[in-house]
């Protein structure tokens, strides 16, 4: 089948005849498994990617030699979601041609038994070389001659193996000069840089591994090369998002996953870990920013490359360097980490290291990728210690977050907006008029209740009931937004003053008009004509839903609090009520008025004892006793409203 000039036939062992009884067995049998894949159905797009890719390494390993990892320049020949594919399969075929079994099968085929021991290394390198040939040659001819063609298959798998031994005539290779000119073919067609017959007592040392160590990556996903900046990371991130997700299996047998290898970048990693865990799009998001800024301090980009000394570097640049406010202009996020420092040195000390709370966040988050990495089978560096990197907080719990008192409670809802104000667009001067809209009923509700923001703003009409004589608002995921967790589904009493201030009017004229939702200003404006009109399952907690009030609240503050120096917000309100309740005594000061199971229902806090009654509280736990020491409790400040 092939003249002498591919295969020059040696006396000891004919070369060339092995190759071709090789290739004609090999060829025979991928024809038939391809034909029968034809025919029986089993041919998906899965496996004909799986077939194209195989060939491909199969190639690669003739035209640059035995290797365990292919080469970058190889794989960008590929499309990306085949790269990782390419890469698993040249390892397992390196792991088959490099083993013992593959060889001693090889030698059998080629010789007599009692001839096995006589032959030199040499001689069994190229036994092998050929047989690796002939497995390549036989799937080009497959993947490239239609199958009903039978033997001109075999025509074209010789017609590729002389364009790969055409330069046969060329030098020899440096690394080959003690070769035979027998053996020079060979050089030139690949082995040049596989074989090297320096050390022929020992066939591990003829086969040259691959310095190579390009990581893996997750398909799609490209590690920066220069300068790291915000932008740079970003692009990296958004390929990282763009994953696909795990593959479903079809129910093919042919097609079950046994191997599968995950990408070593800490953004793919990441967002794999949060794909697998059941978590709101604000932790998802969180778990990104970690790993950005992670990225933008360290310069480390895979998982596998995190080192403990990598993590200390990082807790202690973002508490003693990192400026509290970065990347707010354009200009900045093209700045490498070390520029931003430059600009910060003129910061005073009280705007420079982000707090102990937010490094503990993001030091928690960076030791569940790693866990996540080796859950995924990728090697990393040891258990991750993180507890000695985390600054100690030596502000009390009073100091770590602003929390109202009455006085000023009762000084921001004396502000125009509750009492009397000038006009709709004169809110914060005072008048006449009362407007009882969206930011009138919102924040009294919440300062009533301790309900979350989010929790308020998304409510319906429907969510307001009634049982057993005692109004309640119902806090349940719905079409706007969902909940925070299991236990923020909850019903809570309507206070004798929200009734009293007409709150229950205000339903009854919605109710009335058929109106679905309950304060429709208070839905972002991009999607609030798409929330009015439907009912579909609600989406992840958005903590940022209600973000409408912002504004006008922080303005009722500035004014009534003469510039708000305690830095109150909308969700100091949750924390008024918790402490008001938590503090509330009985007469003889010792014995809490409302108990911790009642308050952190009330609030929706997971219990100290969880308890599957507690995700939904029954309105009867609330029948007069129990409803007049909550409200007993609850912040009345409210008889001087009109």
């Amino acid at each position: 089948m092939l003249d002498e000039n591919a295969h020059i036939t040696i006396p000891e062992v004919d070369v060339p005849a092995f190759f071709k009884a090789e290739l004609r067995t090999y060829l025979e049998n991928l024809r038939n498994a391809r034909m029968m894949e034809r025919m029986d159905g089993t041919l998906t797009a899965t496996r004909e990617q799986h077939n194209r890719v195989e060939a491909f390494v199969l190639r690669s390993l003739v035209e640059d030699g035995l290797r365990e990892n292919m080469s970058e320049k190889r794989l960008m020949e590929l499309p990306i979601n085949q790269r990782a594919p390419a890469a698993r399969v040249q390892n397992e075929k390196f792991k088959e041609f490099m083993s013992p079994e593959f060889n001693q099968a090889v030698l059998e085929r080629a010789a007599s038994k009692d001839r096995i021991q006589h032959m030199s290394q040499h001689e069994k390198l190229r036994l092998r070389w050929a047989a690796v040939e002939a497995r390549m040659a036989a799937h080009h001819a497959v993947e490239t001659v239609p199958l009903h063609a039978g033997e001109s298959a075999c025509i074209a798998a010789e017609t590729m193996l002389r364009a790969l031994v055409a330069p046969s005539t060329a030098a020899p290779h440096p690394r080959n000069d003690v070769m035979s000119s027998q053996s020079q073919t060979f050089a030139s067609a690949g082995m040049g840089t596989a074989v090297d017959t320096s050390s022929a007592s020992d066939a591990g040392s003829l086969v040259s591994i691959s310095d190579d160590k390009t990581p893996f990556l997750t398909p799609g996903v490209s590690l920066i090369s220069k300068r790291i900046t915000a932008n740079r990371i970003k692009t990296q991130r958004n390929e990282a998002l763009a994953q696909p997700e795990a593959r479903v299996f079809n129910g093919n047998a042919m097609d079950a996953e046994i191997e599968r290898r995950f990408g070593q970048d800490l953004f793919g990693t990441a967002v794999r870990m949060t794909r697998s865990k059941e978590c709101t799009q604000g932790t998802k998001d969180q778990a990104l920013k970690t790993v950005t800024l992670f990225i933008y301090v360290t310069g480390i980009q895979l998982v596998t490359d995190i080192r403990a000394h990598h993590l200390e570097i990082f807790s202690n640049a973002i508490a003693k360097e990192m400026p509290k406010t970065y990347w707010k202009s354009p200009p900045q996020r093209d700045l490498t980490f070390k520029e931003i420092l430059e600009e910060a040195r003129t910061l005073p000390a009280a705007k420079v290291g982000l707090s102990p709370a937010t490094i503990e966040r993001h030091l928690v988050t960076l030791k569940s990728i790693i866990e996540h990495a080796e859950y995924e089978g990728n090697e990393t560096y040891g258990k991750s210690r993180i507890s000695k990197l985390i600054p100690k907080d030596f502000r009390t719990d009073a100091e770590k977050r602003a929390v109202f008192t009455q006085k000023d409670v009762i000084n921001v809802f004396a502000h125009p907006l509750w009492t009397r104000c000038k006009s709709r667009g004169r809110r914060h001067s005072p008048g006449s008029l009362v407007l009882r809209d969206h930011h009138y009923w919102i924040n009294l509700l919440l300062v009533h209740t301790g309900a979350r923001r989010s929790e308020i703003a998304g409510l319906l009409v429907e969510d307001v009931l009634e049982e057993n004589g005692i109004p309640y608002i119902y806090i349940r995921a719905n079409h706007l937004r969902g909940l925070k967790n299991s236990h923020s589904k909850r019903r809570i009493p309507l206070h004798p003053e929200l009734v009293d201030l007409g709150f229950l009017d205000f339903i009854g004229n919605l109710k009335a008009k058929k109106a679905l939702v309950a304060f429709p200003a208070a839905i972002p404006a991009k999607i609030r004509n798409v929330c009015l009109g439907t009912s579909s399952p609600p989406p992840a907690y958005d903590e940022k839903f209600g973000d409408l009030l912002d504004h006008v609240w922080r303005e009722c503050l500035t004014r009534s609090l003469n510039g708000n120096p305690e830095c109150y917000c909308l969700h100091s309100l949750r924390h008024y009520v918790n402490d008001t309740i938590f503090n509330a005594r009985d007469a003889n000061g010792l014995t809490n008025l409302v108990s911790d199971t009642d308050r952190r229902d009330l609030l929706g806090h997971k219990p100290l004892m969880y308890r599957k009654f507690a995700i939904v509280i029954p309105i009867r736990r609330f029948a007069r006793y129990r409803i007049g020491k909550v409200y007993a409790a609850s912040p009345l400040w409210c008889d001087h409203v009109i």
